[in-house]
């Protein structure tokens, strides 16, 4: 019995240190006055609009957020943690963000968390994620959005109200009439239809560009739309020919890791340029996994196939067969 309790005592210092060196030491404190032999008390501060700047490496966007929507919780791990019993959580704040938490929230929250725990498996970093997601999905921001300047990178080349977002195809064509608008072409912006699985609804959004202004206007227009703004992510990776056979193309996870740079694998391996793709989520409550990755790719390899930037690719395919025959 000694040794079952070594072994978790163990086992959640190391997801402790796990989880701090992913969120930093600011989302745990140890509660040392009800800390016990028999249990573990820490305060958990959840801030899912920490980064008011999501730095899109050549395209920068700057959040300004009102209300931040921040949660905190009391976590209690039982010595009996992970081997037996799962951890209690107690509710502190009162408002996230300016959504008051009510019972239901509540309860919603003790369910998702009850689903992710499997005796003998630690699991406090899949209920921030799922705690993550499901703050972003259910509260709503206050945002403003501001593109910023940026350096450019050149690469050389040798995953209206609100509602389910399942109505998204309704962009405006260009953003609000600006000094910028005026200089700059927005390019026509095709969004396709949804694809939903398991409550997650995706939606992916493709349009031709030649410069990274396109590139940020395209961007600027998608966040006027209400819908859009609200997404859990909107994940975002462009290529753009350059002279010389170079090709300037940048990435953004939006929160979703790595699901930037899986979008830009696609686009090299189909070598589609000249375009800008921006794959919305609306998380729906039921953890997807590694699936998402395939949802997000599949609804862009299917919106740039019905804009036509995959038939030149089936031309070659076609000619190189008949050239091996």
């Amino acid at each position: 019995m000694m040794d079952i309790l070594e072994e978790n005592s163990d086992r959640q210092q190391e997801e402790k240190l796990a989880v701090c060196a992913i969120y930093g030491n600011s989302i745990l404190k140890l509660d040392e006055h009800n800390t016990s032999d028999t249990q573990a008390v820490y305060s958990l501060t959840l801030n899912v609009d920490q980064s008011v700047c999501n730095d899109m490496g050549t395209t920068a966007i700057h959040y300004k957020i009102s209300s931040p929507r921040i949660m905190v919780l009391r976590l209690f791990f039982p010595s009996s943690y992970p081997s037996h019993d799962m951890p209690v959580f107690e509710m502190t704040s009162v408002y996230c963000g300016n959504t008051k938490i009510d019972a239901s929230m509540v309860d919603a929250i003790q369910q998702g968390f009850h689903s992710l725990f499997q005796p003998g498996q630690v699991v406090l970093f899949e209920w921030i994620q799922w705690l993550e997601d499901y703050i972003r999905y259910h509260v709503e921001p206050t945002i403003q959005t501001d593109m910023g300047a940026a350096d450019t990178t050149n690469n050389s080349n040798n995953d209206d109200d609100a509602d389910d977002g399942k109505d998204t195809a309704d962009l405006p064509a260009a953003p609000s009439s600006s000094a910028d608008a005026l200089t700059v072409s927005v390019p026509s912006i095709f969004s396709s239809l949804p694809l939903v699985d398991r409550k997650s609804t995706f939606v992916a959004h493709v349009a031709a560009v030649k410069t990274l202004d396109q590139v940020k206007h395209v961007i600027s227009t998608l966040l006027e739309n209400k819908k859009i703004a609200r997404a859990t992510h909107n994940i975002m990776a462009y290529r753009i020919n350059l002279p010389g056979n170079n090709i300037l193309q940048d990435n953004d996870d939006d929160g979703e890791t790595a699901a930037g740079g899986r979008l830009m694998h696609l686009l090299q391996i189909l070598d589609v340029k000249d375009v800008v793709v921006v794959v919305s989520r609306w998380f729906g409550g039921v953890l997807l996994g590694p699936d998402r990755f395939k949802d997000i790719n599949n609804c862009a390899r299917q919106a740039l196939e019905d804009c036509g930037y995959l038939h030149d690719i089936h031309k070659k395919k076609h000619k190189s067969s008949a050239i091996g025959c």
